[in-house]
């Protein structure tokens, strides 16, 4: 096969994935209005972070994060500390 010939399977392959069927009629797709809601709902500049605007469950989510975070650093913290001062051993 020549370089030719595998450029023009390339473009055939390329341009089936390319072309969609033409929409004739102006009618929306059902799910397409409820999409649009959420995005202006998440792109709303009311300054929150993103991965808060979700509601109450984000919020909890995030709670939740953070205080294993807090948790799981307090456990390093107590590791450190045990291996840098490890107790006596005593002589008997």
């Amino acid at each position: 096969m020549s370089s030719k010939s595998i450029a023009q399977l390339f473009l055939r392959g390329s341009r089936q994935f390319s072309r969609s069927a033409a929409v004739s009629s102006g009618e929306i797709a059902p799910g397409y209005k409820e999409l649009k809601n959420i995005q202006a709902k998440f792109q709303k500049p009311d300054g929150k972070p993103v991965f808060l605007k979700g509601g109450a469950v984000d919020n909890i989510l995030y709670l939740t994060t953070c205080a294993l975070c807090v948790v799981g650093m307090a456990g390093i913290g107590k590791l450190l500390y045990e291996l840098s001062y490890p107790p006596k051993q005593s002589d008997e």
